[in-house]
């Protein structure tokens, strides 16, 4: 695996991204779909990940032990920019996995990297209005919604536990780029062994609209 980081930048063609990164042509992977759609990036074998540096407006990110690298292109329009970018990483290198007290110690420090770059809760306006600690009991009360979960609330190590096994984190930076954290918490049959699978995506104002019309034909279905 190239020791150098692959570099993305939100809005960039998938032309630009693969130059961008010529060592890891190797592992580039583009999927056909339907009415003309393909998704470009990259794919990686298991627990040899690189790390992966991706830019936005007014800052960047660096992720370590990326699975894979997943972007919508419209084969329709020439030199799309690609405004959704999904990361799929793990918190762990080893196939033994990692214990829960790690992955929380993991997942602080990121929350706290992302609140350092300036990333806040992204509240929606038809969410309750809820404190940063409301959101966490909101959370897990019987009835409660993950998607309220507002990540700047200082969780302790029992009440991250609390949490459901699978858990959704909404942040804006600033007013034009927005990111989604999924966390799939899960144990192997087999071994017991616990891993967290973590779906990052990194998106802008454009694909947060299309997101709310979809939601809105959904609701209407």
């Amino acid at each position: 695996m190239p020791d150098k980081p692959i570099e993305i930048s939100l809005n960039m063609t998938a032309k630009e991204l693969y130059d961008t990164n010529p060592e890891y042509k190797a592992f580039q992977e583009a999927d056909a779909q339907p009415m003309g759609v393909t998704f470009q990036g990259y794919d990686f074998p298991g627990y040899k990940e690189p790390t992966v540096i991706i830019k936005y407006p007014n800052g960047e990110l660096s992720i370590d032990g990326v699975m894979s690298v997943l972007a919508y292109d419209d084969d329709e329009q020439a030199n799309y920019k690609l405004s959704k970018i999904n990361l799929g990483f793990l918190f762990n290198h080893k196939v033994s996995g990692i214990s829960d007290e790690n992955a929380y110690k993991k997942m602080m420090s990121f929350f706290k990297q992302l609140q350092d770059k300036g990333w806040t809760y992204a509240k929606n306006l038809s969410e309750p209005r809820l404190s940063p600690k409301d959101s966490f009991t909101f959370a897990t009360k019987e009835g409660g919604n993950d998607f309220n979960l507002d990540y700047t609330y200082p969780l302790n190590f029992e009440q991250w536990m609390q949490l459901s096994d699978l858990q959704i984190w909404q942040l804006r930076h600033g007013t034009d780029v927005f990111m989604n954290i999924r966390i799939n918490r899960q144990s192997d049959p087999e071994t017991g062994n616990r891993h967290y699978l973590i779906s990052l995506d990194v998106f802008d104002e454009l694909e947060l609209i299309k997101q709310g019309v979809m939601d809105k034909i959904h609701a209407r279905d």
